[in-house]
C-alpha cells in the first residue's frame, strides 16, 4: 500500500493514460507512444524491485520463484492476445507469406522471448513485452548491483549508449537505464515531492501542447502528407519520458483503491489488444470524421474486451499465481 493519498495522481489511472497515449500514437500521426513505453519501463523497474525485496527474496528458491511468477503474470494474456491477433489477420486475409519460420513465430507468440527480433510482428506492441521479460531475467542482479551503490547507474547508462554493440534492439540493452532508474527509486526511496511532480507534469503537458500546435500548423500548411505525418522524433519522445518520470514515480506512492487497481490491470490487456482491434476495425480508412468515429468505436470495443479478459481470464490466473507465491514464502 502506498504512503500518500492524491486522487489526481492515481497509479492505475496514470498507467491507463499511458496506454491511451500509445493508442493515440497508433491511430493518429501524433507519435507520443514511445515516451509512454519508456515510462512503463521505469514503473516496472520500481515495482519489480519492491516485489523482489518484500516477497520473492523471502521465498524458497527466490530466483526461480520470481521468474516463474513474473512469466505467469504476463505470458497467458500475451499468448491470448497473440491468438486474437492471428485470428483477426486470417479473418481479414492479411496473413504474411513470409513470417520468418513457423516454429520461431509460435515460440515467441507464446513465450514472448525473441518477439522483438521476429522478422514479422503480428502484434507490434509485443516488442516491449520481450524487453520486459528480458529485464525480469536479470532483475535480481540489477537490484543487487544498484543496492551496493547508486553510482552503478553509470554502468547502465553506458550499456544503453553502447547498446548497438551489445545486441541492439533484440536485447533489453537500449532500455536498461529506464528499468534501472525505477529500481534506484525503490532501493533508495527516492521520492519526488508533490511540488516537483506536478511542476514536471504541467511542463510536460505544455510541451506536448506546443508539439501539437506545431503539428497542426504543418498539416494546415500542407507540409505533411499521409503516412509521413510525424509529430515527435525519438529525441522528443526521450525528452517527454524524462520530464514525466518524476510524476510517474510520484504516482506509485499514492493509495490505490480497488477500481484504480482494476484500471492498472486493464492497462496491460488494453495495451496488447488495441493493435489487432484497430486493424480489424480499420481506423485509418476514410475521411477525418469517419476515422474519428471508427477510433471512438475501437476504443469502446477494446475497453469492453479488455474488461472481459481481465474479469474471466487474467484475474483468476493472477489470484492462483499470488496464492502459489504465498505458499513458497519461508517461515518468518
Amino acid at each position: 500500500m502506498s504512503e500518500q493519498s492524491d486522487r489526481f495522481a492515481s497509479p492505475g489511472a496514470f498507467r491507463m493514460a499511458l496506454a491511451l497515449s500509445v493508442f493515440l500514437h497508433h491511430t493518429t500521426s501524433y507519435n507520443i507512444g514511445m515516451s509512454a513505453v519508456l515510462i512503463f519501463f521505469v514503473l516496472s523497474g520500481y515495482w519489480v524491485s519492491k516485489m523482489w525485496t518484500a516477497t520473492y527474496s523471502k521465498a524458497r528458491a527466490p530466483y526461480l520463484t520470481f521468474v516463474i511468477s513474473r512469466f505467469w503474470r504476463i505470458a497467458p494474456v500475451f499468448a491470448l492476445c497473440s491468438g486474437v491477433t492471428w485470428a483477426l489477420l486470417y479473418w481479414r486475409g492479411e496473413t504474411p507469406a513470409h513470417m520468418g519460420g513457423l516454429a520461431r513465430q509460435i515460440f515467441s507468440n507464446l513465450f514472448i522471448l525473441g518477439y522483438n527480433a521476429l522478422p514479422y510482428q503480428a502484434n507490434v506492441p509485443g516488442w516491449s513485452l520481450d524487453m520486459e521479460l528480458q529485464f525480469y531475467l536479470i532483475a535480481p542482479l540489477v537490484i543487487f548491483l544498484i543496492s551496493k551503490s547508486i553510482h552503478v547507474l553509470a554502468i547502465f547508462v553506458l550499456t544503453t549508449v553502447l547498446s548497438q554493440w551489445l545486441g541492439g534492439a533484440a536485447t533489453v540493452a537500449p532500455f536498461i537505464i529506464f528499468f534501472a532508474i525505477g529500481v534506484a527509486s525503490a532501493v533508495y526511496n527516492l521520492q519526488p515531492s508533490r511540488a516537483l511532480a506536478y511542476r514536471m507534469l504541467f511542463a510536460t503537458l505544455a510541451l506536448l501542447v506546443i508539439f501539437a500546435a506545431l503539428f497542426i500548423k504543418n498539416i494546415a500548411l500542407g507540409e505533411l502528407h499521409g503516412k509521413d505525418l510525424v509529430a515527435l522524433s525519438s529525441t522528443s519522445n526521450l525528452l517527454v519520458a524524462v520530464m514525466m518520470t518524476p510524476f510517474a514515480l510520484y504516482t506509485v506512492r499514492q493509495k490505490s483503491g480497488s477500481i484504480d487497481r482494476m484500471f492498472g490491470d486493464l492497462t496491460y490487456i488494453f495495451y496488447l489488444l488495441h493493435w489487432p482491434m484497430i486493424g480489424a476495425i480499420q481506423t485509418g480508412e476514410g475521411s477525418y470524421w469517419n476515422r474519428l468515429w471508427l477510433c471512438s468505436e475501437a476504443l469502446i470495443v477494446i475497453l469492453a474486451a479488455s474488461f472481459v479478459i481481465w474479469r474471466f481470464f487474467d484475474r483468476p490466473l493472477n489470484k492462483r499465481r499470488a496464492a502459489w507465491v504465498a505458499s513458497r514464502r519461508l517461515p518468518a
